[in-house]
């Protein structure tokens, strides 16, 4: 009896310290459970989502006409509202149904057109106050219906993005007082400051929140801050340029954060450097903000275009040049699915779904610059911010024939770099789409077949020697179309 005894006291106290000694995934008890409620997901930055977008082939759903264009990036709320704020005239916050109509629409009613602005992403709190910073110079606290619940202000416009603490705490960085200074604000949640902290230059970056309650954020004097929650400085890091990338905060405290510099940095907890890793040099000046996939790969945009994926030791997985140069930077954080696609917007106006391995999923050209960044619905749905409001959901993709393979009767042989079809084969496409109404198959652009039914597929057996496209053409019941093709050596003869 004393030997079982001893057994489970001795169990009992393993199962208390490993308790309290591993933190839960993310502090997040002040935000609202849904979808996407914050800028980067959630208050540690990883910009990860428990939600599978699989089915998503990069077809346009809708787009809402804002007044202006949106650099600030979406939240979306429990019952799927879409919050997002804009550059336009009256600097309004918009609330979308996700059919993409008005649900309202809130104006902070400036006296000159880019004195409203809202460049700050809205963040979702638990009773559903949406918060929000503005270049008039406020943080607003608006009410799920869309009228005011209170203003603080800042004494200097915002461009970062609030977080909220456990305890309900807002916590928001500005760009002042003054010209020589920045201030990370602590709020309660009726509106009242708790205290602030000021550093040596501009705040554009958004705080993030470890497990403990520390405060981290980046300024343009080249800190990387650490702030305790009762507003003292816990230490700083110094990069040898601007800090404009909000940080991100692993599972084992690792901080992660870019710079002007062009390095993206890994910082111990305790404010000592882990690694740093160069991005593209002379153009790779890093605004991006990183993201961190379950496995703990690291991925951020640098200003030549470029996305890297790096190894949690600093290594390089792989990179990959999106935009055509460094006139189309990456400023957009990416975001990343449960299944691991990974989405991001470019300067050249295109959104890119790229697998974990670094291969292009698809791309969609959606207009001007996307400086937003990409939220992820339930349904998985990206919103993203450009010209317009952006839902992206559904399309088709060619499953069979699989790019760079070898088939020979039909059958998949192995991967050659090229795709080569010796004899007939079946072309196979998958759809998620219940829209569609039929599916146009093509050679060449000569149509060689159509159907109305899925799962859509045809057999192709033209008899022919050399290179061809072959095309698939969604047709939807509201007469819009998507497509997808691939490039293929054909020997049938």
């Amino acid at each position: 009896m004393k030997r079982i005894m001893g057994i489970f006291l001795i169990a009992t106290i393993i199962t208390s310290y490993f308790s309290c000694a591993i933190p839960s995934s993310f502090n997040d008890d002040g935000l609202q459970d849904s979808p996407w409620p914050m800028f980067r997901h959630d208050v540690m930055h990883t910009g990860g989502s428990e939600y599978d977008t699989s089915k998503n082939y990069g077809k346009e759903k809708w787009r809402f006409k804002v007044d202006g264009w949106i650099d600030s990036s979406p939240a979306i709320a429990k019952d799927g509202t879409i919050y997002v704020g804009a550059c336009g005239y009256y600097g309004p916050l918009y609330a979308i149904y996700p059919n993409g109509s008005l649900k309202w629409e809130f104006r902070t009613n400036p006296s000159s057109a880019a004195v409203g602005w809202i460049k700050s992403s809205p963040a979702i709190a638990k009773d559903g106050t949406i918060y929000v910073g503005s270049l008039d110079m406020n943080l607003y606290a608006i009410n799920p219906d869309g009228t005011l619940k209170w203003k603080f202000n800042c004494h200097s416009p915002v461009f970062s993005s609030p977080a909220i603490a456990k305890d309900g705490t807002i916590y928001i960085g500005v760009t002042g007082p003054g010209w020589n200074k920045g201030r990370l604000y602590a709020l309660n949640p009726d509106g009242t400051e708790k205290w602030h902290f000021d550093t040596g230059w501009w705040i554009y970056s958004s705080p993030a929140i470890g497990n403990d309650g520390t405060i981290y954020v980046g300024s343009h004097d080249c800190y990387l801050y650490a702030i305790n929650p009762d507003g003292t400085l816990k230490w700083r890091f110094k990069a040898r340029k601007e800090i404009k990338s909000s940080p991100a905060i692993a599972k084992d405290g690792t901080i992660y954060v870019g710079s002007w510099d062009q390095y993206l940095y890994a910082i111990n907890p305790d404010g000592t450097l882990k690694w740093k890793f160069k991005a593209t040099p002379g153009s790779g000046a890093i605004d991006s903000s990183p993201a961190i996939a379950e496995d703990g790969t690291i991925y951020f945009g640098d200003c030549a275009g470029k996305l890297f994926a790096l190894n949690p030791d600093g290594s390089l997985k792989w990179s990959i040049q999106l935009t055509p140069n460094s006139e189309f930077p990456i400023y957009s954080s990416p975001a990343i699915s449960k299944e691991g696609t990974i989405y991001v917007g470019g300067m050249d106006g295109k959104l890119y779904a790229i697998y974990p391995d670094g291969e292009i999923k698809w791309k969609i050209k959606l207009g001007d610059d996307i400086v937003s960044s990409p939220a992820i619905a339930k349904d998985g749905t990206i919103y993203v911010g450009g010209s317009d409001l952006y839902a992206i959901f559904g399309g088709i993709k060619i499953k069979k024939p699989k790019e760079g393979y070898l088939y020979i009767a039909n059958k998949e042989i192995f991967y050659v770099g090229n795709t080569i079809i010796i004899g007939k084969i079946d072309i196979e496409v998958d759809s998620y789409d219940e829209d569609i109404e039929k599916v146009e198959f093509y050679i060449d652009e000569k149509l060689i077949g159509v159907d109305e039914k899925a799962p859509f597929e045809i057999v192709l057996d033209e008899r022919t020697f050399w290179k061809h496209k072959i095309k698939a053409k969604a047709c939807y019941h509201d007469k819009t179309t998507f497509t997808d093709e691939i490039k293929v050596l054909i020997f049938n003869i």
